[in-house]
């Protein structure tokens, strides 16, 4: 435990700095004292909001009207996109304009109704046979070693090549679409140096244009995937989306359909190893209910999407804090998953709750997770064929337990060495 998590537990609540590389990393502690003394605290370095209580974070995600995910208009803008160097990188590519997650109803609707398709219960369920044949192949790389960085070698290549698969890629190119996750994610972070900010712009615009490409082929001869889908989608039958627009949905896919998954099937393993009661649960009912259950258990643990951005549109009032209009505000959903007021004893793995359903892992409302059901048939698939071929995990000799990245918006371990026996 670093120092600074360490001091969070006594000094004064003012005194939290919510993004703190450290806290960051470790935030259960902070989220835990804001929740008890401050649900609604502004950070005095940032301005922002945070809002950490189960039924606060429900009310924000609900009401789009006043808590808007339009964050700003088109613009090339990132972090740090003030240096010279990052703007002549990103004027060589396209702008961010807000398209799904950036957006609010009507104009979110409107955009999110062209993907809808690729993730109805029939396109999952047809994606069923690959998920499966994958998470076999992944894990037949490893097996007979007894041991494997689980992270790298089936937590980030399960979801990647699915979405990859989606967007109609070719699964070599998984090194770059890896990349371009990992850009994204930095811009999110909040904690990129000069030389990491200059190096996500450039694999950003390194994307941009990789995908341009490929809309271009799209056009000319569709295929059954989601890029398709996009660059032959038109509002009202009249006006094409562009390719800013486009380019937008697409790294929003790419991030949302496979980070968050990579990040809770590699804890939901470590919570296996760190819980071994609720391991046994498993292996004495290993049936589908149960793998259900360990799905949902994980996902609110682990809370990948740990916050989400909101913009007040007007002057709200909440415990009674005043947050002004135009005020930037940040939805806890890892907090509100954590809150011992509506999930009892949050702290522990628990598989038999009776209310799991009501993890907010994938927020509520309009902006429910696009890609929930994907991760979780992901999720399903992955953990079951995983406990029918080995037990027994452990951490590998010599590993330290595992550690988190800093990140403002995600929340993922770096990576989990692991052994174990093959069944």
């Amino acid at each position: 435990m670093s120092d600074e998590v360490a001091r969070v537990a006594t000094c004064p609540v003012h005194e939290i700095s919510p993004m703190h590389p450290d806290i960051l990393k470790s935030p259960w502690g902070m989220n835990r004292r804001l929740r008890d003394e401050a649900p609604v605290f502004q950070d005095p370095n940032s301005g922002i909001f945070f809002v950490s209580r189960y039924e606060d974070v429900i009310q924000i995600a609900k009401d789009h009207q006043t808590f808007s995910s339009r964050m700003m208009g088109p613009t090339r803008a990132m972090a740090g996109s003030e240096d010279p160097e990052v703007i002549e990188v990103l004027k060589s590519g396209y702008e961010n304009v807000p398209t799904m997650l950036t957006e609010d109803p009507p104009n979110q609707r409107r955009y999110r109704k062209f993907v809808d398709g690729a993730f109805s219960p029939s396109s999952l369920k047809s994606l069923e046979p690959f998920i499966e044949n994958l998470s076999n192949e992944l894990i037949d790389t490893f097996i007979d070693k007894g041991e494997c960085e689980f992270l790298s070698k089936f937590g980030v290549p399960l979801p990647l090549r699915v979405i990859i698969s989606q967007l109609g890629a070719p699964q070599e190119d998984l090194p770059l679409f890896r990349k371009w996750t990992e850009a994204f994610i930095g811009n999110l972070s909040q904690q990129l140096d000069k030389e990491g900010i200059l190096q996500a712009a450039k694999d950003m615009v390194e994307f941009q244009h990789y995908f341009v490409a490929r809309m271009n082929e799209r056009r000319a001869e569709p295929a059954d995937d989601i890029l398709s889908k996009l660059v032959n989608a038109s509002f009202d039958g009249e006006q094409p989306l562009t390719d800013a627009e486009c380019l937008s949905m697409l790294s929003q896919i790419l991030v949302a359909g496979n980070e968050t998954t990579s990040a809770s099937l590699t804890e939901g393993l470590w919570l296996l190893i760190e819980n071994p009661d609720q391991y046994q649960l498993l292996k004495d009912d290993p049936s589908p209910e149960m793998i259900s259950r360990l799905v949902e258990e994980v996902l609110r643990i682990s809370s990948p999407s740990s916050n989400m951005f909101r913009r007040t549109t007007r002057e709200v009032e909440m415990h009674g804090v005043t947050i002004p209009e135009n005020s930037i505000l940040f939805a806890r959903f890892a907090s509100a998953n954590h809150d011992d007021n509506q999930f009892p004893e949050a702290a522990k793995f628990k598989l038999m709750r009776n209310n799991l359903k009501d993890q907010v892992a994938f927020g509520k409302g309009v902006h429910h997770c696009l890609g929930a059901a994907l991760s979780r048939r992901e999720m399903n698939i992955g953990f079951k064929i995983i406990l029918d071929r080995m037990e027994n995990f452990r951490l590998a000799d010599g590993a330290s337990d595992p550690e988190f990245s800093a990140n403002a918006l995600l929340h993922g371990m770096t990576g989990l060495n692991i052994a174990f026996d093959k069944k």
